[in-house]
């Protein structure tokens, strides 16, 4: 059953990839995957990375993906020699297919934790199915960024973490390691496994396993900085350095003020200053929770539901529960700091690795309460569905070329962009009608005409005309693998 849910998921999202990577985070990390692949070294260009210690430039961004993408790209590059087209270009639509085969997989896996957590069949298929067409998961499989592949790490570790074997705890202990090399807030699903294995009274060699792994690969990614930049700590980022010294910095500058003042005066200005710093976690928690412009429960509306699962699930499996939720509040407390929007994101980007523990919840709930997780995955489909055919981040360019603030586009629900996410795509669907693809794919990797790819259908059959196939060839592809996917999850998920 969960093979049957990954493989027909899997079969529909690639029936709607996107013909090219958009985004500086993306193509970062493919320009790496490129230098491996060419080079065989981590260098890049100056554009997309941090000076290092020998006087190259290295990426900002993080070094798994852009190693499991090495071998998507090298076919990219040979591609792109039998097809005449740029070797770059290739090489993104190569890489894109990453995204949604990890999403796919991690649809799997939510089935398989929800069944380890004691489900039904149905229900663990209905969670699985809800986490995959319902939530930001739709849209970020189309994009070639760090979150789907930590999603995807996460809900691996937690899966054979909560197992009951040695081999188990060990593949968990894995995969909790890898998790720093996604990205480096993965890092805290190794401790919190285990303590839940603490908890669980295992032996002190196997709870020790996720704690050792986390601490080897933190070691690692430590080499790994100082091979490039010279600092074990320094990750690229000048930003990451400089936010813990806020506070700090706020302190001096008043008191080095050149104009005296009372004693009082002075510590409510130092006590006003570290106030003001601590309310940046507290406006960063409601902003993913629930702003219009990046808000949980805005974006992923079936994970109301999961809350309730996880009351459910406290007086079944109380330990496993928590372990869930403490990944998720742990997640949102680390990216409730000042960066917490995540620039150009469509909804809460940064908590997608939280998201299929949290359904695999859903799953638990009984069921009349299924008719309710359907409707709601219906309407986040609804919510999510036109970033199939368009990029979001029309809507941002649209909203800067309205003069409408980016603070507007967080906390105002009238400029949030799911309200706004129809109109967009209309648009851009309008704008592709009179466009010449070809003219889309020669721009490819050139920063200067990225606004090329904001007017065309972002869906990889669009683009088949620049290698001389019609267009209805392509959907008629399109077609045939949805309707595949839908046949394999209906076959092989709900029929006994």
């Amino acid at each position: 059953m969960p093979l049957a849910l990954g493989i027909g998921v899997g079969l529909i999202y690639l029936a709607f990839m996107p013909p090219l990577i958009w985004g500086i985070d993306g193509n970062a990390m493919l320009e790496v995957a490129e230098s491996l692949v060419i080079d065989h070294d981590f260098r890049v260009s100056p554009r997309t990375g941090a000076l290092g210690a020998d006087g190259y430039y290295y990426s900002k961004w993080y070094p798994l993906l852009p190693v499991l993408a090495v071998p998507f790209v090298a076919l990219g590059i040979a591609l792109s020699e039998i097809v005449n087209l740029p070797a770059h270009y290739t090489a993104a639509v190569c890489a894109l297919t990453l995204s949604p085969l990890l999403t796919a997989a991690t649809t799997a896996l939510v089935a398989l934790l929800a069944l380890r957590l004691g489900s039904d069949r149905r229900g663990a298929c209905l969670a699985a199915l809800s986490f995959a067409f319902g939530t930001i998961a739709l849209t970020y499989t189309g994009y070639f960024f760090a979150e789907p592949l930590l999603a995807f790490l996460t809900v691996a570790s937690l899966y054979f973490g909560l197992g009951s074997t040695r081999k188990e705890i060990i593949g968990a202990s894995l995969f909790a390691g890898i998790n720093l090399l996604a990205k480096p807030p993965g890092g805290i699903v190794g401790p919190i496994l285990s303590a839940y294995l603490f908890f669980k009274k295992r032996p002190l060699a196997t709870t020790l396993l996720p704690l050792v792994s986390t601490i080897i690969f933190v070691i690692v990614y430590g080499i790994y900085n100082y091979m490039r930049f010279g600092d074990p700590l320094f990750f690229g980022h000048a930003w990451i350095s400089e936010v813990p010294s806020q506070v700090g910095s706020a302190i001096i500058e008043q008191q080095s003020s050149s104009e005296p003042a009372e004693t009082g005066q002075q510590q409510e200005g130092i006590l006003e200053a570290i106030l003001l710093k601590l309310s940046v976690p507290a406006k960063g928690i409601f902003g993913l929770l629930l702003s219009p412009g990046r808000g949980l429960l805005w974006y992923c509306p079936p994970v109301i539901l999961a809350f309730l699962g996880f009351y459910k699930a406290l007086k079944t499996k109380p330990l496993e529960a928590l372990t869930i939720i403490t990944v998720f509040l742990g997640l949102l407390l680390i990216y409730s700091g000042a960066w917490w929007a995540g620039g150009w994101a469509w909804g809460p980007r940064y908590l997608l690795p939280a998201l299929p523990g949290l359904f695999a919840l859903t799953a638990l709930l009984k069921k009349h309460w299924r008719n309710v997780l359907i409707a709601l995955t219906v309407i986040g489909f609804i919510v999510n569905a036109p970033t199939m055919v368009s990029f979001y981040q029309r809507y941002y360019v649209e909203m800067n070329e309205q003069k409408i603030s980016r603070e507007a586009s967080l906390w105002s629900l009238e400029h949030a962009p799911f309200r706004h996410s129809w109109y967009t795509a209309s648009g851009q669907i309008r704008d592709a009608l009179n466009s010449n693809v070809k003219d889309v794919v020669d721009s490819a990797g050139k920063p200067e005409k990225r606004g090329e790819t904001l007017r065309i259908v972002s869906v990889w059959w669009w683009m088949l005309p620049a290698v001389g196939i019609p267009l209805w060839v392509g959907g008629l592809l399109a077609l045939l693998l949805v309707g595949a996917g839908i046949g394999i999850i209906s076959a092989g998920a709900f029929v006994k």
